[in-house]
C-alpha cells in the first residue's frame, strides 16, 4: 500500500508533445530566454535550431532530442543528466554546451553557435587540398583530445559533427551519440555512424581508440574524398571494417598510408595509443598555440616518392639533437639546420652588404646625436657652471675682506699704544 501510495504521489512525467512544439516554438519564450530564429538543421539526434538569447542579443545553437515515445523520452531524459559532465569542458576546438531542459516533454539542450557549415558539406562541394585537410583535421582532433584528457569519449565522430566557421574547427554533438540508443534499432543510430564506426562497436564495447579510428576514417574521407568502405547495407559496411584491408588510391603519399593504416588497425590496441601520438605523427601541432605547419617530407635526390613520416619507417631519421617528450609544446625538437649551397652563400652575403649599408648610412646620424647631445648638455650646464663661479668669487673676496679688516684692527691696536 505504501509503493502504491509513494507512487501515486510522484509527480508524473509531461508528455512528449510534438504538435505543441510546432504550434509554438516561434513565439519569443518558448524556450525560457530565447528566441528562436530559423532552422539549422536536422538529424539523427533531433532538430537544429538557430535562437537569440534576449537578455544579450546573443546567437546560440538549441538541439531538440528526438523521441518517439513518453518511456523513450523518459530514458533519454535520465541520459541526460550525464550531459553536465560534458558541459564542463571549454576548448576553441568543441562546440560547448551551455544548458539543457525539457519543453512540451522534449529535452534540449543549449549550445554555442558554431555556424551552418559543416566538414560534411564542404567535403560535398569537392576534394579539399592538403593543407586544408590537414588544417581542418587538426583541430577536430584537439577538440576530441579534450574530451579524452577528461576520460570522456565521442562515439560518434564523423564530417557532420565537425562544424567549420571562418578557419576554426568545432566539434559538437558529443555526449549525446547514447541519448537515443534506446529509440533506435537501426546500428546506424546509438553509439556510432556505421561508415565511421570501429570495428569493436558492432559488440557493443569500446573507448577513446574508437574515436582514433572514427578519426583516422575522417581524416582519409578529407584527404581522398571518400570514406574507406562503402556497401549496400549497414552490415556490409560493418563487415568490412572487421576484416577488410584499407584502400589507398594510388596518388596516397606512403607517410599518409603509414598513419592511417595504424589508426584504421581492427584491433584498439594495435592503434595509435592517443589523438596527441596521432597529431604528432601527422607534424600536426598537439597543443594550442603551437605553429600549424604540416611538413611534408623531403625528397632524397634519387627518390622517387617521399618517404613517411618519422617513427613510420624502418630507415628512421638521424636522432634529434633533443628527446621529443622533453619539449615543452609537445612537439619534436629540431634544431635550426645549417644553410648550405650556392643560395645559401648569397642570401647570407647580400644580408651582410645591407647590414654594413645600414651601418655606414647611420654613422653620421651617430656622430652628430652624440656631438649635438654633448652640445645641448654644455649649454644646459653653462648657466650653473657661471653661478658657481661666481659665488665661489664673491666667497674670496669676502674672506679677504675680513682678513684685511683684521690686519687693519691689529695695526690700529698697535700705533694707538
Amino acid at each position: 500500500m505504501l509503493a502504491l501510495r509513494s507512487q501515486a504521489d510522484s509527480p508524473q512525467p509531461e508528455r512528449v508533445d510534438w504538435e505543441a512544439f510546432y504550434q509554438n516554438f516561434r513565439k519569443p519564450g518558448y524556450v525560457p530566454g530565447f528566441e528562436i530564429v530559423n532552422k539549422l538543421g536536422g538529424g539523427m539526434f533531433g532538430l537544429v535550431f538557430k535562437a537569440r538569447k534576449e537578455s544579450i542579443g546573443k546567437d546560440y545553437a538549441i538541439k531538440f532530442l528526438k523521441v518517439d515515445d513518453d518511456t523513450v523520452r523518459d530514458a533519454v531524459a535520465r541520459e541526460l543528466e550525464s550531459v553536465q559532465f560534458f558541459a564542463q569542458i571549454d576548448h576553441p576546438n568543441l562546440v560547448s554546451i551551455e544548458d539543457k531542459g525539457v519543453v512540451d516533454g522534449i529535452p534540449y539542450l543549449v549550445m554555442s553557435y558554431a555556424g551552418q557549415e559543416t566538414l560534411q558539406k564542404r567535403l560535398q562541394q569537392g576534394r579539399l587540398s592538403r593543407d586544408e585537410a590537414l588544417r581542418i583535421f587538426a583541430q577536430a582532433a584537439r577538440g576530441v583530445q579534450a574530451l579524452h584528457e577528461h576520460s570522456l569519449v565521442h562515439f560518434d565522430l564523423k564530417p557532420a559533427n565537425i562544424f567549420l566557421k571562418g578557419d576554426v574547427a568545432r566539434v559538437g554533438d558529443y555526449g549525446l551519440s547514447k541519448l537515443v540508443s534506446a529509440s533506435r534499432n537501426s546500428l546506424s543510430f546509438g553509439r556510432g555512424t556505421p561508415y565511421y564506426m570501429a570495428p569493436e562497436m558492432l559488440q557493443r564495447r569500446g573507448d577513446a581508440r574508437s574515436d582514433i579510428y572514427s578519426l583516422g576514417v575522417v581524416l582519409y574521407e578529407c584527404l581522398y574524398g571518400d570514406v574507406p568502405f562503402r556497401g549496400d547495407s549497414e552490415w556490409e559496411v560493418l563487415r568490412k571494417h572487421e576484416v577488410a584491408a584499407v584502400p589507398f588510391p594510388e596518388d596516397s603519399l606512403p607517410g599518409d598510408r603509414a598513419v592511417l593504416l595504424r589508426c584504421l588497425q581492427k584491433r584498439p590496441e594495435d592503434r595509435f595509443g592517443s589523438v596527441a601520438d596521432l597529431l604528432r605523427a601527422l607534424q600536426a601541432p598537439v597543443a594550442l598555440g603551437e605553429s600549424l605547419v604540416f611538413a611534408s617530407p623531403r625528397l632524397p635526390a634519387a627518390a622517387a616518392d617521399p618517404p613517411p613520416l618519422p617513427g613510420t619507417a624502418p630507415s628512421a631519421p638521424p636522432p634529434l639533437p633533443r628527446d621529443a617528450a622533453a619539449s615543452p609544446y609537445g612537439m619534436p625538437w629540431r634544431g635550426e639546420a645549417p644553410r648550405r649551397g650556392l643560395v645559401g652563400w648569397f642570401v647570407r652575403a647580400v644580408f651582410a652588404l645591407i647590414e654594413a649599408a645600414i651601418f655606414v648610412l647611420l654613422l653620421p646620424v651617430r656622430a652628430i646625436g652624440a656631438v649635438a647631445g654633448r652640445g645641448v648638455v654644455f649649454v644646459l650646464r653653462l648657466p650653473f657652471r657661471i653661478l658657481g663661479l661666481a659665488a665661489r668669487l664673491l666667497g674670496l673676496l669676502l674672506v679677504g675682506a675680513l682678513i684685511l679688516l683684521a690686519v687693519v684692527t691689529v695695526l690700529h691696536l698697535l700705533t694707538a699704544v
